[in-house]
């Protein structure tokens, strides 16, 4: 299940609420993220996970290579 504890995007706060670096709100850790648009699971590299700006970095990347190829996103 994708859910905002999962994505690259999401820091743990100390009220145990996740900070979404996208939108700049608090979520559920078990929201479910199945329709959200910038969802994408923790990458790591050397062992170290990626920022948050990092993955926003690389699924903004994503997306604008699917609207290049004509591939539009759904968007619930």
């Amino acid at each position: 299940m994708k859910s905002c504890k999962n994505c690259g995007l999401g820091t743990k706060e100390n009220n145990g609420l996740i900070s979404c670096f996208k939108d700049k709100t608090l979520k559920q850790p078990e929201e479910d993220k199945e329709g959200c648009l910038y969802y994408i699971e923790t990458r790591s590299e050397e062992d170290e996970p990626l920022t948050p700006f990092q993955h926003l970095l690389l699924k903004e990347d994503e997306l604008k290579e699917r609207k290049m190829k004509g591939v539009t996103p759904i968007i619930f």
